[in-house]
């Protein structure tokens, strides 16, 4: 009786009475399912193979057509069939032509009378919502709120808002502030942007705050759309800034054009600052950006610039830069009042809590630096390991946890969606897996995430073995958190070049998490994610002939190409491991580069945070506080993270021909 499963548009008359389509809709329908004859789907195809191209279908590229031609054939891998069922409604919901049509509203309401606990169910209430949303039909998009789970999707938050103000409740602060954290402006955060601005809701001090948002997240989109409710026409301070800044008069396109170039040249437009006519707020926010700017750069006028920007009306955006480049100066009095221009939430990031309390310290507070530790020593991170060793605990693990019981186990046995996710696994859909894996676990006590992770462990599923029991608040199994596979064949690979087995395994467990067939983005293969090229070049340096990229999925070329390019990287770096660890991410020549701006020598933990890349900075903080609990954990003796961060001092940058 589930209507999902009769054809493209999911006719409802097969089922119960329901309202009637339109004689347009029916004539749809009739023709997409004369198009879409069962026999063009090759007999030989498998359910698995048809289930990934549904799946191509629905999310990757999506069109209806085409789904529907391997949905019946995929509904054969049973586990999943709702997923089959949850994409042909997506798609619905998604096509606006279908707006309106009740038939929609009431398969949405009866798949989730059956899937309401499941991901699936959850996924259908997001994408529901929106299109509810964009239909402004508020009071049913009220009630489908309510039940949903994730809470990931700012569109469906905007349009919450707007059906919060329709029913005149006084939500302008709230969508103020989410506005501030978009990047770009969804359909959803873009009407609920032009509702408020027109209806009054948003002063037009609210609106040059979110356009000085727009300039910090450098989002044209978002400046275009913003500028038009200013009565502002961007265009040429986006395109052409420095044509806009010719005819400079103090104008709102002005500060546009000036954060435009300052992104690209900070040296060279700080000096048109001075002759731009701006006033005081909007100086005071030129050299906010200015600076951030800068620091991206590793620019030694950062630092000044930050001092000059201190009362601008800015977002953490913006002051995390500006931190960075107090740190890098060893500022610690401009760190602190940096830091305590962030938001709350900002200042109760557990980085910016850090280097407060270091702050605090350099200026002889040290109780209050103390307490501040305090309130992130326990937290087993890169900073509540430095905190712990400001307040002299050195790091080890915590006593480990007695192992799940049978019971906690059975319950593990029993859940659907890890069947669910090791079906994902073997189809090698590897990220509908882990959500639907990592949707089971949000209403977990630790006893649970521990008999969960066992579970995953125990089925090589290593990943999310880690990933769950990451989780844990209370009581611990660092044996699952740091799980060290493959020893036999790491340890030698390891020794044979001189390196620490902790670090080599800190290293894996960001890089793949011990997926042996793991593949990123960009081509990188295997458990140490070595590049294709990268590895090529490794062969030739070892001498191994006739190297085919598709060894780096056998465990002992990845160990040994892995750990011969650490080695020569360490090498390379001065023995550093914060260095090499740096390298190992983002290549050798940028942290040469990096150090090399350097105005005197830094602590390994300054210099880790002021990495310029996002994801290098994340990767080496994360390597190195695994590498100091592998250490625990292999030796049985407590660890100092800041002696393996050592200290890096300013060298001239020198070529390389390591890749």
């Amino acid at each position: 009786r589930m209507i999902l499963g009769l054809g493209l548009l999911g006719s409802m008359a097969a089922c119960q009475a329901a309202p009637a389509k339109t004689p347009a809709s029916a004539a749809r329908l009739a023709s997409v399912q004369e198009r879409l004859a069962p026999s063009r789907v090759p007999e030989s195809l498998s359910a698995d193979d048809a289930f990934a191209q549904a799946r191509r279908y629905a999310m990757a590229e999506p069109n209806a057509e085409r789904f529907e031609l391997f949905a019946e054939r995929a509904s054969d891998v049973a586990i999943l069939k709702p997923y089959i069922q949850y994409w042909r409604l997506r798609l619905r919901l998604a096509d606006r032509r279908f707006d309106g049509d009740p038939s929609l509203d009431q398969a949405a309401e009866l798949f989730l009378d059956k899937e309401a606990t499941t991901i699936a169910g959850d996924m259908l209430r997001r994408d529901w919502m929106l299109n509810l949303g964009r239909r402004g039909e508020w009071a049913r998009f009220t009630g489908v709120y309510s039940q949903w789970v994730l809470r990931d999707d700012t569109q469906v938050e905007c349009y919450r808002l707007l059906g919060a103000a329709s029913r005149g409740e006084p939500v302008g602060p709230e969508a103020r502030a989410l506005l501030l954290k978009q990047a770009s402006l969804s359909d959803g955060c873009n009407q609920l942007l032009e509702t408020f601005a027109g209806n009054g809701l948003f002063t037009r001090n609210d609106l040059t705050a979110l356009l000085r948002g727009a300039m910090e997240f450098n989002s044209p989109s978002s400046l275009r759309r913003i500028g038009a409710l200013l009565d502002l026409d961007l265009d040429r301070a986006i395109n052409r800034p420095a044509l806009q800044l010719a005819s400079a008069s103090g104008r709102p396109e002005d500060l546009v054009a000036f954060t435009r170039l300052a992104r690209q040249d900070p040296r060279a437009t700080a000096a048109r600052l001075d002759g731009l006519g701006l006033n005081a707020s909007d100086t005071a926010f030129a050299w906010s950006q200015l600076a951030s700017a800068s620091m991206r750069k590793l620019e030694p006028e950062a630092l000044d610039w930050s001092r000059r920007a201190l009362r601008a009306d800015a977002t953490d955006e913006t002051w995390a830069w500006l931190a960075r480049a107090a740190l890098r100066g060893q500022d610690w009095k401009t760190l602190g009042a940096v830091i305590a221009r962030m938001s709350p939430e900002g200042q109760a990031e557990p980085t910016w809590v850090y280097w407060q309390a270091r702050a605090l310290r350099e200026a002889g507070r040290n109780s209050d630096a103390d307490a501040l530790m305090r309130t992130i020593a326990d937290q087993h991170h890169f900073y509540g390991q430095l905190a712990a060793e400001s307040l002299g605990q050195l790091t080890t693990s915590p006593p480990r946890a007695a192992p799940p019981s049978p019971p906690e186990m059975a319950e593990a046995d029993n859940n659907p969606g890890f069947a669910r996710a090791l079906k994902f696994y073997e189809l090698g859909l590897r990220f509908e897996g882990n959500r639907e894996w990592n949707f089971q676990l949000r209403t977990m006590g630790d006893r649970q995430l521990l008999a969960a992770a066992d579970w995953a462990c125990r089925r090589q599923v290593l990943d999310r073995c880690v990933n769950t029991a990451d989780r844990t608040t209370l009581e611990h199994d660092f044996a699952l958190r740091y799980v060290s596979p493959f020893y036999r064949e790491l340890r030698p690979a390891a020794e044979e070049q001189g390196l620490d087995p902790a670090w080599v395994y800190g290293l894996i467990r960001q890089e793949s998490r011990f997926v042996m067939n793991a593949r990123s983005s960009a081509g990188a293969q295997g458990l140490m994610q070595m590049m294709p090229a990268t590895a090529r070049w490794v062969a030739r340096k070892l001498g191994v002939s006739g190297f085919r990229v598709e060894q780096l999925n056998e465990l002992d070329t990845n160990l040994r190409f892995g750990t011969f390019y650490l080695r020569t990287v360490y090498d390379d770096l001065d023995g550093s491991p914060l260095l090499a660890s740096a390298a190992y991410n983002a290549g050798p020549g940028r942290p040469r580069s990096w150090r090399a701006t350097l105005p005197a020598s830094v602590e390994g933990a300054v210099f880790a945070e002021i990495i310029p890349f996002n994801e290098t900075r994340d990767y080496v903080k994360k390597v190195l506080s695994n590498t100091t609990y592998y250490s625990t954990l292999f030796t049985g003796k407590p660890q100092s993270l800041t002696e393996r961060l050592g200290s890096v001092g300013p060298r001239i940058d020198t070529p390389t021909d390591t890749p």
